[in-house]
């Protein structure tokens, strides 16, 4: 296991908020080069991540954690790893750390969800 050695430091940084069918990459990937620090994907329930299984994809140079209808659930990319927060939205203690297991290596963070 790969552990993220760097942490987010939010102390005067500009940060695009997790927004409902708005945060995906290419709109992440935007915010970046406008000057984001930080940017969150949409929120992702952990019941959808579960049966993800996470594929390299080297026709577009990106992590994608694919559904097992071959959706795409959800995208990122190297350029973006320091930098963006995975937020789930979740209710089970053990499904969240599956999740945020299956991510971790390719996220700089993840928000918890239990609202």
């Amino acid at each position: 296991m790969i552990l993220n050695s760097l942490s987010l430091c939010y102390h005067n940084k500009l940060i695009l908020a997790p927004m409902v069918r708005v945060g995906t990459l290419p709109m992440r990937l935007l915010a970046l080069d406008y000057g984001a620090d930080i940017v969150y994907c949409e929120e992702l329930i952990d019941l959808k991540m579960i049966q993800c299984k996470r594929v390299v994809n080297e026709v577009l140079s990106t992590v994608d954690f694919v559904a097992p209808d071959d959706r795409v659930v959800f995208r990122t990319c190297e350029r973006e790893q320091n930098r963006v927060v995975f937020q789930m939205g979740t209710s089970d203690a053990e499904r969240a750390l599956a999740v945020a297991r299956l991510v971790e290596n390719d996220v700089a963070g993840i928000d918890v969800n239990m609202g």
